[in-house]
């Protein structure tokens, strides 16, 4: 791809009535372009009445073409530049440095991964403003960085609860020396809020979405100004400013709200691992992602031992075992409160005809399910209702029911534990912690809907279809999914745990071993020898169908992308309009070729955004492909 050269604003002349600052009157601002092929950073003249409060890290406003837009000032230099060709910068916003130079180290290093823009990465570092909030911090200037010799330790630590991640929290607060900070990030706002509830010696600074939007930025701008000993957030505190030696701790780095949705789609881990040359990482979840487990491999990341008695834990029952997912109920809720946990809400989502088992169909070809007790079958895409639902095979009438839903199995499993208390927690009524209620309840819940609490017996229903799933990642969420609940079972009442697979299942042995990073080892040889992550790095670009061929042709014919390789060019089904079709290509290249894969894919976009063609989405090292 032949190489484009940076791209400038063409020069215009400062109105004569501005008066242009005589010390160091040239700022160079990272602006909000818009425009993926322009450079990041631009040279604006300093007026002389906003002198004293032009400063590195500053929001400015500054005239761009025909409009005016955001920017933050980088640095102030001499006027060595002929100060009548630039343009001046229009007003301050904020007089507070918020883009600090390890921010903007952060940024940079993090954009040549991604293949993005540093404004694409400010939008998720530094909160929306909110002026109200900068009462306080007017006329403040940040902590100085301290000076000190680095000792870091990078570590997987096995956590399958909010009890057992709160004692490493505080484990590793009483262990920080002066100056040092810790940073935690979780997946939502539900951990968050978990984690908040118990006592440190040193409580939060919380860092989230969820805050009010002026509450958010005023922690945001303690985080900068005060650099508190403990900050606990979410996905975009990853770029909270930090002093030398401090800790990060990331929960479950695998979890899917752990990627930016947005682009670029950064990741918590990645950004976290382009710090770790100043601070200590510990990546904590009840199974290691397999990205870990290939550091770990490597010995980059030490994978402190287990608790050997925790994992000893509960007695485990397969599915082929005498005994019943029932009868584990009945046995747990004689001691304790249990745990089912199944992958589909709903009431019956699929049907069938009983006499001939043919799928219950729609006209409009989409698959018909039952939304409650009595009701008539619906159609998932036309949401028509089928009254008088008879089999357009055989003609039956009879109903069968093919999978069932977490609110059917209340149903059924109340006649099997008449006056048991049954709660329902799904997504939208999760239960975030159990109840503390005087008699033994039975909690029916969907995957990731779990209330934090221990129970005498957990059954855990629906593996063989999660861990055949076509997913990428299906078995390391069903690790996760796993390891987590077998935490959730309290040893001290003896605990049962109830596995919906046979025990000569690969998982079940690695269950019974209590052994997550054996198992995702497992799976790291096959993903080595089929050449896919975390083995290989991987793309998708998807944008109008004739764009992506005429790519992938280009691809598969030149040379000169011998380190990339295609996977896949296909349509992108249910994406397609009369008169646009849309496709997806998938790149891959190897952990080596890392650099080159990343510079490819900015230069493929600067490219098309020079030339004027039409946009394509890239997306590097998406959670799933």
């Amino acid at each position: 791809m032949a190489e484009t050269k940076p791209l400038r604003l063409k020069a215009q002349r400062v109105s004569s009535k501005v008066v242009i600052a005589e010390n160091s009157p040239v700022a160079q601002i990272c602006v909000d372009t818009g425009v993926f092929h322009l450079q990041n950073n631009f040279d604006y003249s300093i007026p002389m009445n906003l002198s004293d409060v032009i400063a590195p890290g500053v929001l400015v406003k500054v005239p761009f073409g025909k409009s005016e837009v955001l920017g933050y000032v980088v640095s102030r230099e001499p006027g060595e530049l002929e100060l009548s060709k630039l343009k001046p910068i229009s007003k301050v916003v904020s007089e507070l440095s918020l883009l600090s130079e390890e921010l903007i180290e952060i940024i940079s290093d993090t954009c040549e991964r991604y293949a993005c823009k540093p404004w694409d990465l400010v939008k998720s570092a530094i909160p929306p403003r909110a002026s109200g909030a900068e009462k306080n911090f007017a006329g403040r200037t940040p902590k100085p960085i301290r000076s000190v010799k680095l000792k870091l330790n990078h570590e997987f630590v096995i956590v399958s609860n909010t009890r057992e991640l709160a004692d490493q929290i505080a484990e590793l607060l009483k262990a920080s020396g002066e100056g040092e900070q810790l940073l935690v990030i979780v997946p939502d706002e539900r951990d968050i809020k978990q984690l908040a509830q118990f006592e440190y010696q040193d409580q939060p600074l919380i860092l989230s979405s969820d805050l009010e939007k002026t509450e958010r930025y005023r922690n945001y701008l303690s985080a900068r100004f005060d650099f508190p000993k403990f900050i606990l957030g979410n996905r975009s505190a990853i770029f909270t400013p930090l002093q030398p030696n401090s800790k990060i701790l990331i929960l479950n780095d695998g979890d899917e709200s752990m990627y930016e949705r947005r682009f670029p789609g950064w990741n918590v881990r990645d950004v976290a691992l382009l710090r770790s040359a100043d601070f200590s990482l510990i990546f904590a979840s009840a199974s290691p992602s397999l990205e870990v487990a290939r550091l770990s491999q490597l010995g980059w990341i030490k994978a402190r031992t287990a608790n050997v008695e925790r994992l000893k834990g509960p007695a485990i029952i397969f599915s082929d075992s005498f005994e019943s997912d029932i009868a584990t109920i009945k046995k747990g809720l004689k001691v304790g409160n249990v745990l089912v946990v199944m992958a589909e809400s709903g009431y019956v989502n699929a049907i069938a005809c009983q006499k001939c088992r043919n799928q219950g169909m729609c006209e409009c070809g989409g698959k018909l399910f039952i939304a409650e007790k009595g009701g008539s079958p619906t159609c998932y895409l036309c949401e028509k209702i089928a009254t008088n639902w008879r089999c357009s095979w055989c003609d039956g009438e009879t109903i069968r029911a093919i999978s069932r839903g977490s609110s059917r199995y209340v149903e059924e499993i109340s006649k099997a534990v008449p006056g048991t208390r049954v709660l329902l927690s799904k997504g939208g009524s999760r239960l975030d912690v159990l109840p503390k209620l005087t008699e033994n309840v039975l909690v029916i819940s969907t995957y990731g809907c779990e209330p934090d609490g221990k129970y005498a017996g957990v059954v855990l229903r629906s593996l063989e279809n999660l861990t055949n799933r076509i997913d990428l990642r299906s078995l390391e969420f069903v690790r996760q999914l796993v390891f987590e609940n077998l935490g959730k079972v309290s040893n001290s009442d003896g605990g049962y745990v109830y596995v919906d697979l046979p025990a000569s299942h690969p998982f079940s042995q690695g269950l019974l071993r209590g052994d997550p990073m054996g198992l995702s080892n497992l799976e790291m040889v096959e993903r080595k020898s089929s050449n896919l992550p975390p083995f290989t790095r991987v793309a998708t670009i998807t944008g109008e169908g004739a764009a992506v061929r005429v790519l992938a042709n280009q691809m598969k014919e030149n040379d000169l992308f011998a380190s990339v390789s295609v996977i896949s060019n296909a349509s992108v089904p249910g994406a397609s309009s009369k008169s646009v079709n849309t496709s997806k290509l998938i790149l891959r290249a190897s952990i080596e070729n890392s650099a080159q894969f990343s510079e490819f894919l900015r230069d493929l976009a600067r490219y098309r955004s020079l030339k004027g063609l039409s946009p394509l989405s890239i997306r590097i090292d998406p959670f799933s492909i």
